[in-house]
């Protein structure tokens, strides 16, 4: 088993390109948003993140949209999240649906990483009612 996490170790430090180490933070967002932890959540933002919550609409900067998260997690605590869906674009961009229960109300969860200085940042947001 050593062995094995020392060869994996070494390889991500061998093979070019951070993509192959780097995972892909979606379960870490999901259960940011199980827990109602903006903050965390708030870390993987991009620099300008499209924010869709309730009547929320627009490009905000990290900070602008880690304070809309926040108040919105605060606003409606969130009681469960479940992953209906989870998939790769062409262009190499990854997405998470699902379903986030808060508050006594469903919403329906959307949020679509992209990789900006090898890392995955949430560049995209929504938080809609479900009807």
């Amino acid at each position: 088993m050593i062995r094995l996490v020392v060869f994996f170790y070494f390889s991500c430090m061998m093979i070019p390109g951070p993509a192959f180490c780097q995972a892909d933070p979606s379960s870490e967002i999901t259960d940011a948003f199980r827990k109602g932890n903006s903050a965390e959540i708030g870390k993987y933002f991009n620099e300008m993140v499209d924010l869709n919550i309730q009547e929320i609409k627009g490009s905000y900067s990290k900070t602008q949209a880690s304070r809309i998260i926040k108040d919105f997690l605060l606003s409606t605590p969130v009681n469960s999240v479940t992953v209906s869906r989870e998939g790769n674009y062409p262009d190499g961009s990854k997405y998470t649906m699902g379903t986030l229960s808060a508050g006594g109300k469903k919403f329906s969860l959307y949020f679509l990483l992209r990789k900006n200085n090898g890392e995955y940042r949430i560049f995209q947001l929504q938080i809609q009612p479900e009807k």
